[in-house]
């Protein structure tokens, strides 16, 4: 593994355990034992290093989606198969999930790539939705201002389900990603067929 990819690891690791306001570069590379001088040759700020945790995940959910439109999903079972692995991923990245408006304040590169991630998804999902109409899986009967509000809070569970679990049960790893995934899956009943 490069030094770059243990420094991600390592950070990682410690913003989902302490936080990102209490761990600075120092920390990280004590913790992998390097000097602060050879992880700054790799990232010159703290911000850097959370931003590059954001690119890993963003491409592991473009990765996510893409093997979701290829697999040409025909059930509500593949969604909730997707919402899960999704969870796991949100689990795996906790701390931005965890401290995300902050996150996106102090670095408004990422508050715009969430905007324009956030955007591009609700797209993909309606076209996963259009197939799962056709396919007599969702009703036709639903107006538009409905769907839309489900695409409004799949993304508010998605993205925020790990404050209600860090504040209530406390559920770790896959059983959390497959707990929430149930919770998921229930907003979709009242639109099947």
């Amino acid at each position: 593994m490069q030094t770059k990819e243990k420094i991600l690891e390592a950070a990682l690791s410690l913003y989902n355990e302490k936080g990102v306001n209490t761990i600075t570069t120092r920390h990280i590379a004590a913790s992998i034992n390097i000097s602060a001088g050879n992880l700054h040759y790799h990232f010159k700020h703290t911000d850097d290093i959370i931003q590059s945790l954001y690119n890993q995940l963003a491409g592991e959910f473009d990765e996510q989606v893409s093997e979701m439109e290829s697999a040409r999903v025909t059930d509500l079972s593949a969604i909730v198969g997707f919402a899960e692995k999704s969870f796991s991923i949100v689990y795996k990245y906790r701390f931005f999930f965890l401290n995300f408006v902050e996150i996106g304040n102090r670095i408004p590169a990422i508050k715009k790539a969430y905007q324009q991630l956030t955007a591009r998804r609700k797209k993909e999902f309606t076209g996963v939705f259009q197939l799962l109409i056709r396919n007599g899986i969702f009703r036709s009967d639903i107006p538009e201002n409905i769907w839309s509000a489900l695409l409004t809070q799949i993304f508010i569970v998605g993205d925020f389900w790990l404050s209600n679990n860090e504040l209530t049960n406390q559920f770790q790893g896959k059983k959390a990603a497959k707990e929430y995934g149930k919770i998921f899956e229930a907003m979709f009943y009242p639109y099947l067929k």
